[in-house]
């Protein structure tokens, strides 16, 4: 075996930001399930793990937003972490390092790793490698946390991905017969392959019948790209795992489920209607999950793990939960509220969630103060909040912990880079303590906006930014910046923008 154990390292990673790996998010998600996070409040400092950091696009973002953090990147992919060094130095970061290390020789002896960290996080590698060094990463997840330290773990499920098995199957295969250097064009030709066999909408095969969700994914794949696909389907070690499997292998590293940092997943009253008596009857965990998986078909998963537990009482629980902050991030009038998530849509009835966000526009709240204002239970503010988080509307509060000027210095940065044609897609939102999407488009608006252009030439400026950088416009270009005048505002009060 190669020093790659079988992972397609051919190719470098995109550069993938995640909301749910803030350590605010984290503390949040497992604090609505009871455990006592071992922050015992915004501004106190922690030490966070990542293994498998990629680009470190994302972790750097991080590390700008706490700087009372003290960051650690793990990879194996030397070009990842000459990225991730290199991107570190150009944001001014002195609180982050990357180190290229491989996870079978850290869990033998992680060193100064060991027992150091309140987080450590792992984002799309636990399905993707080998069987040894899943364990591995397992066995060092547990070795680097300090007893009551969160582990996010995401990874692909069954049954949401038997229908892509026989993708990523034919792509292998088609891989195998012709090179590496043409991968990328393997797993198209193996699309192309596959949707033939599905046959006619009106006419469809045994394939097609089985697997009804695989047209819709199969189509997909022409739009997707070559970096994605492979860093997906070529490894050696792609296996979607069902929950209780992966729940148990973390169990045998000290790892206790606890909560899921998608948010509306904790909450089985969102489930549909028809299958929620079955999920909420079944009082063993493992299963309850398998149920829960298995009615919505699930793909993906973004578990997190304890280890070891440390329970509050309803009275500590509802203190704790009293001082958490929030505040309004962008959220357009409406007079719906929707939501999609791995259950389905679901929607609230507007009033109270109105209400929360009435109370919100006069600046930030904590959940005690949204209690009294709005005259809403506990049980109920929670599940409002957690859906308005996880659509976007609102983020956690960190104004009393930020430093402004590094935050808008690092955003300079970034702008720069993306305007270079960097693919990076996100900037800091420091007063939520993490990011917010910002375009190409955007970025180039913005940059004219700046040097004071009209609208025609503030378009003029965009398209010809755009071709010097060999992209095309998706879009009339004055729709585009009438949206964008809509979001300037928003943006400008998450501290992103002067």
């Amino acid at each position: 075996m190669s020093w790659d154990h079988g992972y397609f390292s051919s190719t470098s990673y995109t550069s993938g930001v995640y909301r749910e790996l803030a350590p605010a998010w984290l503390d949040f998600a497992v604090l609505l399930n009871g455990h006592a996070p071992q922050r015992g409040q915004e501004g106190e400092p922690f030490a966070y793990l990542e293994l498998g950091s990629g680009m470190g696009l994302g972790l750097c973002l991080l590390a700008a937003a706490y700087p009372e953090g003290e960051f650690t990147g793990i990879d194996f992919q030397p070009d990842h972490i000459v990225h991730s060094r290199r991107l570190a130095k150009r944001l001014g970061l002195n609180n982050i390092t990357f180190q290229e290390a491989d996870f079978l020789n850290l869990a033998a002896d992680p060193g100064p790793l060991a027992a150091a960290h309140h987080y450590v996080v792992a984002h799309g590698i636990a399905t993707w490698i080998t069987a040894p060094i899943q364990q591995a990463m397992l066995q060092l997840a547990s070795r680097a946390l300090t007893p009551g330290g969160i582990f996010y773990c995401s990874y692909n499920t069954y049954p949401g991905w038997l229908g892509a098995s026989a993708y990523q199957h034919l792509g292998e295969l088609t891989r195998q017969r012709q090179g590496d250097a043409k991968a990328a064009q393997a797993y198209q030709q193996a699309a192309a392959s596959l949707t033939s066999l599905l046959g006619s909408e009106e006419a469809p095969s045994a394939l097609a019948i089985s697997q009804p969700e695989l047209r819709g994914r199969l189509a997909q794949i022409p739009n997707q790209s070559s970096a994605y696909l492979l860093q997906e389907y070529a490894n050696e070690g792609w296996q979607p795992l069902y929950v209780a499997d992966m729940h148990q292998r973390c169990a045998a590293a000290k790892l206790r489920f606890h909560a899921s940092a998608t948010l509306p997943e904790n909450f089985l009253d969102f489930l549909p209607a028809n299958v929620r008596p079955l999920v909420q009857a079944e009082t063993d965990p493992s299963l309850r999950q398998s149920l829960q998986d298995l009615a919505i078909n699930q793909s993906f998963r973004r578990d997190l793990f304890l280890r070891g537990i440390a329970p509050y009482t309803n009275h500590e629980l509802r203190q704790r939960l009293a001082g958490i902050m929030v505040r309004l991030q962008e959220a357009p009038s409406t007079n719906t509220y929707s939501f999609m998530t791995s259950f389905g849509q679901v929607s609230g009835a507007p009033e109270p969630y109105a209400r929360v966000e009435s109370c919100l526009a006069q600046g930030p709240r904590s959940f005690g103060q949204l209690l009294g204002d709005t005259g809403l239970k506990l049980a109920e503010l929670g599940q409002i909040l957690a859906l308005l988080l996880h659509g976007g509307r609102i983020g956690l509060d960190r104004s009393g912990s930020i430093d402004v000027e590094r935050a808008r210095y690092v955003n300079e940065q970034l702008l720069e880079l993306i305007l270079s044609g960097r693919s990076y897609a996100h900037v800091l939102a420091p007063a939520s303590g993490n990011t917010v999407e910002l375009s190409l488009v955007e970025a180039l608006l913005l940059q004219g906006q700046r040097l004071q252009l009209s609208t025609n030439e503030l378009e003029q400026h965009l398209l010809k930014g755009l071709t010097a950088l060999g992209r095309s416009i998706n879009g009339e270009p004055a729709a585009l910046l009438a949206a964008f005048r809509e979001r300037l505002p928003h943006l400008e009060a998450l501290g992103i923008l002067p």
